[in-house]
């Protein structure tokens, strides 16, 4: 039995969601073509993305900055719907698009709905979540595909199951394992610009998308990770790990964040210059920092 208090803009945040989880695995079924953005090989395109990027539109209007319009949005723009009372919605259409291309499981869909500044709510809907290494050659159509919904409003962070993108099960206060695995996420961007130095006791755990690693890190998997990829990437894993008890902390010197999230992030909405550590408290970030050292 669902024991969440009604929220309206929760309630919008899930039906995009389940909406975007289903279409993906729509169009993964017809088959994936990848294209990459101006020639980069490390950004990819499918014509999924561009599907739930319209989708988005759909469903929250022009108070919207996501990947596939953000540039067109500008930052400038974004700073000011970001700065008002009324909410804004920052969402990423297919986050990691390599992964769901492969047909793998580590990719995700995620939107939060933000106030003054900062999100306010976030879902990511993990639609192939489900990975069965006991059969690893298995091939699933998506009304097989069994994956997970995270969601956070008013400071409570929920989970659900679904299948074929859709929930099959209530939302359930999401209460993350208080346990140790000496692992922090670590995607490509910082692995390309740091190092990790495991004799301070982590050790590196990427699949490849920042809504998984979220993920891996809300259901106990993580110790910690590390942000500095684009705002999209980041706001809705911001709501769902902050209502877990997690914070960011400046590397190296374990500084606080700006009160507005868009200052975490340069005029093409990236944080690569910076890193942020995600931890549950200051002891980890500083055990962490002392860990991470810039490549030369």
């Amino acid at each position: 039995m669902s024991i969440i208090t009604p929220c309206p803009i929760l309630d919008r945040l899930l039906a995009f969601a389940e909406e975007a989880g289903a279409l993906a695995l729509t169009h993964q079924d017809r088959g994936v073509q990848v294209t990459h953005k101006d020639g980069d090989l490390g950004q990819a395109l499918t014509e999924a993305d561009l599907a739930i990027s319209r989708l988005l539109h759909a469903h929250f209007g022009p108070r919207l900055i996501e990947e596939e319009s953000a540039d067109d949005l500008g930052h400038d723009a974004a700073r000011a719907l970001l700065s008002e009372e009324s909410w804004t919605f920052i969402g990423d259409p297919v986050d990691g698009t390599k992964p769901y291309a492969g047909g793998l499981a580590s990719w995700g869909t995620m939107v939060a709905a933000c106030r003054a500044g900062w999100p306010r709510a976030g879902v990511i809907s993990l639609p192939a979540w489900f990975d069965d290494r006991t059969d690893p050659f298995a091939v699933r159509r998506s009304a097989d595909q069994r994956g997970l919904i995270l969601a956070a409003a008013g400071g409570v962070a929920y989970w659900a199951p679904t299948r074929a993108g859709r929930r099959v099960g209530e939302l359930q206060p999401l209460r993350r394992p208080d346990r140790r695995t000496h692992h922090v996420g670590w995607l490509p961007i910082p692995a390309q610009l740091y190092t990790l130095d495991y004799e301070q006791g982590f050790f590196p755990w990427s699949e490849s998308s920042a809504a998984a690693d979220a993920a891996l890190l809300a259901l106990g998997r993580l110790d910690a990770t590390c942000v500095n990829y684009k705002i999209w990437d980041a706001a809705a894993g911001l709501a769902i790990l902050e209502a877990l008890g997690f914070r960011l902390y400046r590397w190296p010197d374990l500084a606080q964040p700006p009160a507005a999230l868009i200052d975490l992030f340069d005029r093409q909405f990236s944080a690569r210059e910076a890193l942020w550590l995600l931890c549950r408290d200051e002891t980890m970030a500083e055990r962490l920092a002392r860990a991470i050292h810039r490549r030369a």
